[in-house]
């Protein structure tokens, strides 16, 4: 947190050399004045934007040379800490501040966003590095948090959204923004004119499904389920041969009526996770995409899965603590680090370091993030 006082101190950035002013009732001041100078310099190098301002602000004597450092700067030295996994992203949209925590060590780490991202905010996607928010249903754009580019993308004039997806990276000449509104199908090509969204119509046998979420693409082929779980493929999407069919319902092995499923893609597998209500159960499967059956699955191998609302996320891991692993947007309540489900030990666990630490039976005992968050993959590019 941020409060007025420091408000001045934002446009201060890194620092090359730090002095001590008259120092007066030394046996009231901060402990900071015990280490080395060099040493002071060497941590507020390694600080990052808010940190940096936090670190001056523990004690008025410190002071130092004013020198710009713009987001850019913030983020690449940010860059040193994202080593092995996505980073758990908070927009703190009235303090204006995004924070990151890395879900193995718990450190966090801060840096202002652009003035766009103020007020009502929604993040529904987060894929390859980006963001895809709105203000309301019309103001549409992209985000990459590690470079603060924002792409606007054409208005949406509709009255409510389900969820959205990309099909490649926002850079991408191909890249195709697909959106899902009760019967309706949206559709934006980034790179091709004019800058419109097309609108495709779904027609239905019975009832028509609440929501499409968790949308993802593998090959020419576009996934997603709708609010029961059942899965739905759409082909050849805008073009003349365009076709969409419901595969099956998820499986029922531990299913509930209030059960959540997360659709994943790793390669050219599709995955599904269901996570019975409290987390009480987890039960992972794959897409036998011959037979358009569910297969279940023991694990995940040398791979991670990172979910929330607005993400699925699978990927290898980089190191092998965090192999085989299912990450939440959680914190446990006594130590503040981010909760996981191993499939090895098929039980809920935090970290301490790189050891794993015996956590909780079920979601019992964990805390939720309130602002807008989402697991994202660094992306400098």
């Amino acid at each position: 947190m941020v409060d007025s006082k420091h408000e001045e101190d934002k446009e201060e950035d890194v620092t090359t050399a730090v002095e001590v002013n008259s120092m007066t009732n030394q046996q009231d001041e901060s402990y900071l004045f015990n280490i080395p100078f060099h040493v002071l310099e060497m941590i507020m190098e390694f600080c990052v934007d808010i940190d940096y301002v936090n670190f001056r602000a523990t004690c008025k004597q410190l002071t130092a040379p004013v020198t710009r450092w713009s987001n850019r700067a913030s983020i690449t030295r940010l860059r040193r800490y994202s080593l092995v996994s996505p980073w758990l992203m908070v927009l703190d949209k009235d303090q204006g501040i995004i924070t990151f925590t890395d879900p193995m060590f718990g450190d966090q780490y801060s840096v202002r966003s652009p003035t766009e991202l103020k007020g009502d905010l929604q993040i529904w996607c987060s894929m390859y590095g980006w963001l895809l928010m709105s203000k309301g249903t019309e103001s549409v754009m992209l985000f990459n948090p590690f470079t603060s580019d924002i792409r606007k993308l054409p208005n949406l004039e509709v009255d409510f959204l389900d969820s959205f997806c990309l099909s490649t990276p926002p850079t991408s000449p191909d890249c195709m923004v697909v959106g899902f509104g009760g019967c309706v199908v949206f559709v934006h090509f980034i790179a091709r004119e004019p800058a419109t969204w097309l609108r495709l119509g779904l027609e239905f046998d019975g009832d028509a499904p609440s929501f499409f979420r968790f949308s993802t693409s593998c090959g020419q082929d576009l996934y997603a389920l709708n609010s029961e779980g059942r899965l739905s493929v759409f082909t050849n999407i805008c073009k003349e041969d365009y076709s969409w069919v419901e595969v099956e319902v998820a499986p029922t092995s531990c299913r509930t009526t209030l059960a959540q499923y997360f659709l994943a893609k790793h390669d050219q597998d599709i995955l599904l996770v269901i996570v019975e209500e409290y987390g009480e159960s987890v039960e992972l499967f794959k897409l036998n995409s011959y037979a358009k059956k569910w297969e279940k699955i023991d694990g995940l191998g040398k791979n991670m899965i990172y979910i929330c609302g607005t993400t699925c996320l699978c990927m290898e891991a980089k190191i092998p603590e965090m192999e085989n692993k299912i990450f939440f947007a959680l914190l446990h309540s006594k130590n503040g680090k981010i909760v996981f489900y191993s499939l090895d030990t098929c039980g809920y666990h935090t970290f301490s370091g790189k050891s794993v630490v015996e956590s909780l039976g079920s979601f019992f005992g964990t805390k939720q993030y309130l602002h807008p968050h989402a697991w994202i993959e660094p992306n400098y590019s």
